[in-house]
């Protein structure tokens, strides 16, 4: 038997059984509420903005004025941050005009009284849904739900995500929208092409669509997702049946420009005002505006404002700088390096931070999901396709996103939460190893210890807790921080 012959069984791990029970559903939430409680407890500790929210505040300032307005990354990150705190009711009587007249703004610039729990609601709420949905992921690639609620604390104890996701920053919307995408592809490829596992999975193919191009209008780089939708044609062609296949395609297609038209429909309905040329931000703006949005039928308005908005991004990367101290790089990434200071208060002998620290254990696992996948991938020569169609898609999608993230290595510079798309995928495909392991759950104990006794150490550095410099500068030197 040849080396291919042995190992392609283990690279079949067949498609997942996708139980409804109600332990399942409880599980969902009680990981929703456990993150939640993470993510939303202080939320308001640092007074002032945490890294990208300097820019992300002045941009939810225009949302709030109604003004008309471009920003370095696609609208729906804003629209849900703005849309976050004017739910929460905190900031109601705030003067948003003098946040919105520069492109960014300092803590000491803010209008007195400003509730920092506003703009930070959006993304806390999302991270919780998105640890939800990452249990629901685990689960259903590893075959069952206790083994999914043992995966979990990959995404629960990793400090880098609950530092992103108690800001007002995009990544806890886009990663909602990624898993969510993921889900709907893992389901897709379950659904058979004829009867009602045809319209699943035309329903499903049109749910991973929507979600990819949603992922997209937060951060453009969810786009590299989007050729796994050729992958959810297989259940189809590899029975010859080029009609349902096409159906698939087509329900995808539809949803993902539906999705694109909503967003940039929903920005412009949220924008009847044309930028302040009173202000800085409002003559930058006013520079792409090629024409009168309002002047125009819904369809040629949309595509005028996507195309200047476009414009303004391309010119904002042109501009970027190709460095600082905290930059790291793809490589690094995958042995969990590229540590963030975003914050350090010192006193009494006790620094405060907020530094994106991962959690190396975990960022470790899901580089051995991605070398397992393509250890196998290369033994099966190519016959990996019809055999597990769904780590193909994963493994695909790992090679994509790092290809994407390599290339723009260099063009701009690139910091360790770009790589959070490459690492879900690497945990999925960690959780189709388990799944074809048939590993023991005791088998699991040392990984979640390693896993827990790094988020002790590292936590309190993304919650601003206390500690001391030398714990401090350990763990950013560890995942290679600038402190």
């Amino acid at each position: 038997m040849s080396l291919s012959e042995a190992l392609l069984p283990a690279f079949n791990p067949g498609l997942p059984a996708l139980p409804g029970n109600r332990a399942r559903a409880a599980a969902f939430l009680l990981v929703m509420v456990l993150a939640g409680f993470v993510l939303g407890w202080r939320l308001d500790a640092v007074k002032a903005p945490i890294w990208d929210e300097a820019y992300y505040l002045t941009a939810e300032a225009r949302v709030h004025q109604g003004r008309l307005q471009f920003a370095s990354h696609p609208p729906l990150g804003i629209l849900l941050i703005a849309a976050g705190d004017a739910a929460s009711g905190l900031n109601r009587d705030v003067d948003w005009g003098r946040i919105a007249a520069a492109k960014s703004i300092r803590g000491e610039d803010m209008p007195p009284g400003f509730d920092w729990r506003g703009p930070r609601l959006a993304p806390a709420v999302f991270g919780a849904l998105a640890a939800g949905l990452f249990f629901l992921l685990m689960a259903d690639l590893a075959g069952s739900t206790g083994a999914g609620l043992l995966l979990t604390p990959l995404f629960l104890c990793d400090p880098a995500l609950v530092a992103q996701f108690r800001a007002g920053q995009l990544d806890a919307f886009q990663l909602v929208f990624v898993l969510a995408a993921l889900l709907c592809a893992v389901r897709a490829l379950h659904s058979p092409a004829h009867g009602d596992g045809g319209m699943r999975g035309r329903a499903w193919t049109a749910g991973f669509g929507a979600a990819v191009m949603l992922a997209a209008m937060v951060r453009l780089n969810a786009l590299m997702l989007a050729p796994l939708g050729l992958v959810l044609l297989w259940p189809c062609l590899r029975q010859g049946d080029w009609i349902p296949a096409l159906a698939r395609a087509a329900s995808g297609l539809v949803a993902t420009l539906l999705a694109a038209g909503w967003v940039t429909a929903a920005m412009l309905a949220a924008s009847p005002l044309p930028p302040d040329a009173g202000t800085a931000a409002g003559r930058i703006d006013a520079a792409h505006v090629s024409r009168d949005y309002t002047r125009q039928g819904l369809i040629p308005a949309l595509a005028t404002y996507a195309v200047d908005y476009a414009g303004f991004m391309r010119a904002d990367l042109s501009g970027m700088a190709r460095g600082d101290d905290n930059a790291s790089h793809p490589g690094q990434w995958l042995l969990g390096g590229g540590a963030i200071t975003y914050r350090w208060d010192a006193s009494d002998a006790r620094v405060s931070t907020v530094a994106l620290v991962p959690n190396r254990v975990a960022w470790l696992i899901s580089l051995a999901g991605v070398l397992w996948a393509a250890t196998l991938a290369c033994a099966s020569r190519g016959r990996s396709l019809g055999q597990a169609p769904v780590a193909v898609l994963l493994l695909a999608g790992w090679l994509l996103n790092m290809a994407a993230l390599a290339w723009l290595d260099g063009q701009r510079v690139m910091y360790a939460y770009h790589y959070f798309i490459p690492l879900m995928l690497g945990h999925a495909l960690a959780a189709l190893a388990w799944r074809q392991a048939r590993c023991n759950e005791r088998l699991a104990v040392p990984a979640l210890v390693g896993l827990t006794l790094y988020a002790i150490l590292a936590l309190p550095l993304a919650l601003h807790q206390p500690v001391s410099p030398e714990h401090c500068r350990a763990l950013l030197d560890d995942c290679g921080g600038a402190t």
